[in-house]
């Protein structure tokens, strides 16, 4: 038995119909020359007959009310692996459709939080792995690390590998048929409590720094909850239907925007986001006249990136102001994101988590509590998350396609993703449809944004339109 820790325990507890906690993301190869009709059955065979390593092999198990821990099993891969295609001719477009109908239903807890679905019949002899993993068994960047693991840089690998197989370099899972008593799993959950008064004590003072900014006896750092502006962005889901889209830009020409001007890659990624979603409220007649707040995961791994669950802390950080230039708002972001570091800094772990979940449940308690719905504590949920740079493969099969399926979260209907994936940066969005009916728009707005960025810090020849922001007006 393994202790579901508070923070993914939330995710668990949190869950509805309406509002499912699972992540997903899908993966696209090109299949191998002279293998586009055995390539898809023989990954699926080999799917099925394989083992699952930690934590994919752990089912959640209730001691109690509200109490859970993981219990190591044996996953059923006839239960967990699925094989589908798409109906011909397979565009790319009836993808995605397939992706948001699996998308779509919970995640059954009588198993391991995961499904993988093998897609086949994509057009130009291509083929999909998508997997939806429940967020209380995994973050999003271990998830990038899992995907990472099943992939080899080189083509000559011929390996049939899946994200669930050595995550974290662990044991394939063995049966046992020794008993452990429910009294010896309370113990085990009770372990190391030894060191709770000094991480209490550390919490406390840093509390006792967040009361004195909401007095403005301090400089603020941050934003602070239930003081974002409700937004077009804040209508939550009525049903578990989501919408998607994904931008796709070069990595470096976002390289170049942060050198240019002494910035971060994240600086500029959310320069682009925020740019973008003030011209999508404008462009549906509902703009705000204050800055946008996101909430902002932050990982706490190690460079090993050991270990299942959620390490995460996150932070409210206030965006550029509505009618900001490209530059007045990069400027303004990256003072943002440098303040939230500094205060992340002089915070301990213990206490960069529990202010994570207190921030986590603000925002659920705009859903919850009547009221608290207009006074929302951000507007949307952004997560920067770094993949793997070099080209990688499948069984010699080249991914030639990523994208994340992110979830929506509590007192808000939207969610951008962004990942390096090669030579690519990924963004990836996922919306309520009551928040973002159009993703697609959204989407090429944020394209348009990040031109818009290019030109004015000199990084690009113009395009012969003098007016980058012309294509945005209906």
């Amino acid at each position: 038995m393994a202790r579901i820790s508070p923070t993914d325990l939330s995710f668990l507890l949190l869950e509805r119909a309406n509002r499912p906690n699972h992540m997903a993301a899908y993966t696209i190869f090109q299949k191998p020359d002279g293998q586009e009709s055995s390539f898809g059955p023989r990954l699926f065979d080999a799917y099925r007959h394989s083992q699952a390593a930690k934590p994919f092999n752990h089912k959640l198990k209730w001691l109690g009310k509200d109490v859970g821990a993981w219990e190591t099993v044996v996953p059923d891969m006839q239960y967990h692996v699925r094989h589908i295609a798409v109906p011909a001719p397979g565009s790319m477009q009836q993808f995605q459709d397939t992706v948001s109908f699996l998308n779509t239903s919970l995640l059954d807890r009588g198993h391991p939080l995961w499904e993988c679905y093998v897609i086949d019949g994509i057009e130009n002899n291509r083929i999909a792995v998508m997997i939806k993993v429940h967020h209380s068994l995994i973050d999003g960047e271990g998830g990038l690390r899992a995907m990472r693991n099943f992939l080899s840089d080189s083509p000559d690998d011929k390996t049939l590998a899946g994200p669930w197989m050595s995550f974290d370099g662990a044991e394939k899972p063995r049966r046992t048929d020794t008993p452990v008593s429910r009294s010896e799993r309370l113990h085990g959950m009770l372990t190391g409590l030894g060191n709770l008064p000094g991480d209490v004590i550390g919490v406390g003072v840093d509390v006792v720094d967040l009361g004195a900014q909401t007095l403005n006896l301090k400089a603020r750092k941050a934003s602070l909850p239930f003081t974002a502006r409700h937004t077009l962005f804040n209508n939550t889901a009525k049903s578990a239907a989501r919408a998607y889209a994904n931008v796709e830009l070069p990595f470096d020409d976002v390289k170049a925007v942060a050198n240019a001007t002494d910035t971060s890659v994240n600086d500029v990624v959310m320069t682009i986001i925020d740019d973008a979603l003030h011209h999508y409220l404008v462009e549906h007649q509902a703009p705000t006249d204050v800055p946008l707040v996101a909430f902002m995961p932050m990982s706490l791994r190690d460079k090993s990136g050991g270990g299942g669950g959620n390490q995460v802390s996150a932070e409210l950080i206030p965006m550029g102001a509505p009618g900001a230039n490209p530059l007045e708002r990069l400027k303004e972001i990256s003072a943002a994101t440098t303040s939230a570091k500094d205060k992340a800094r002089g915070m301990r772990t213990t206490s960069r988590q529990a202010y994570a979940l207190l921030l986590l449940g603000s925002l659920t308690m705009a859903d919850a509590v009547p009221g608290l719905g207009k006074v929302p504590s951000a507007n949307l949920v952004i997560s920067n998350m770094k993949g793997p740079r070099e080209q990688l493969y499948l069984a010699g099969a080249p991914m030639v396609a990523f994208q994340g399926l992110p979830i929506v979260p509590p007192g808000a209907g939207l969610n951008v993703t962004f990942a390096s994936i090669g030579s690519e940066l990924c963004i990836a969005i996922g919306a309520a449809p009551e928040a973002v009916h159009e993703p697609f728009r959204l989407a090429e707005m944020m394209e348009q944004a990040f031109t818009a960025l290019q030109l004015a810090t000199g990084t690009t020849n113009p395009p012969a339109d003098d007016d980058p922001r012309k294509s945005r007006t209906p």
